[in-house]
């Protein structure tokens, strides 16, 4: 008996080439996460961004640099304040400037769950810290946790190649640096267990437990496979074949 694995992408948010005129990042099965005209490749006039239900969460005038837009948020947030990391709540919260839900689907597409692990059976939670400056760049990226270095790494080079474009928070009138964090979770799971899997990754969603996490799940199917015996074939006696079956 032996198992075969089929990696999936389940995203848990705690929270295509474009075209020049008006670009839309859904197909007819897709959400849509950003609306807005491209004027030689870059962002011109007003762009709105969505969440994966479809909600309005930020609208950005790129011709004036402002925000016109920005969904009301009533979380605290770790915010460096008089150099030390405290969680309270901002005047304005830190965020990607574009769709959340948007970057991490990127983020998933660009996970690879390693060969080195499933070969191994190596599951567990990676945890990326990183922070976002008053200047709206992220940086001091450090691995907190990792079931191996082949998954640390996997997560690392996922990020690494993603947008690098920020709002920071302010705090009393200045902006401030605020700590994020990403949590990416491997996981091993029999095709019997994948419903039950999925609906925990739901539930846990649903109730958060720091507002500056973004989940992501990458899920290993497990398919079991049974192999029959083969008889050589020997003169006067009937060939016996074996087959995979499921």
């Amino acid at each position: 008996m032996r198992k075969l694995y089929t990696v999936l992408l389940l995203l848990a948010t705690l929270s295509a080439t474009a075209q020049r005129n008006r670009k839309n990042t859904a197909s007819p099965t897709q959400p849509v996460y950003e609306k807005g005209a491209l004027t030689s490749g870059q962002p011109t006039g007003i762009w709105e961004y969505y969440d994966r239900q479809g909600e309005l969460t930020l609208r950005m005038n790129y011709d004036s640099s402002r925000i016109a837009y920005s969904r009301p948020d009533t979380a605290r947030y770790l915010l460096n304040i008089d150099n030390k990391w405290q969680e309270v709540h901002p005047s304005r919260a830190p965020q990607y400037m574009g769709s959340r839900d948007k970057r991490l689907v990127d983020l998933a597409s660009k996970t690879r769950y390693p060969v080195s692990a499933l070969q191994n059976q190596v599951q567990g939670v990676v945890v990326l810290s990183y922070v976002v400056t008053e200047q709206g760049q992220s940086v001091d990226y450090k691995i907190e946790s990792t079931p191996s270095k082949d998954c640390a790494e996997a997560v690392w080079a996922a990020v690494i190649v993603l947008p690098d474009r920020w709002i920071p928070a302010v705090y009393q009138g200045k902006p401030v640096a605020a700590r994020f964090f990403l949590r990416v979770g491997f996981t091993m799971v029999g095709q019997n267990e994948l419903r039950a899997h999925q609906a925990a990754l739901a539930a846990a969603a649903k109730s958060p437990k720091v507002p500056y996490v973004d989940q992501m799940e990458v899920t290993a199917l497990g398919i079991e496979r049974s192999v029959r015996s083969v008889t050589v074939p020997r003169p006067g006696v009937n060939n016996q074949t074996g087959q995979m079956r499921p």
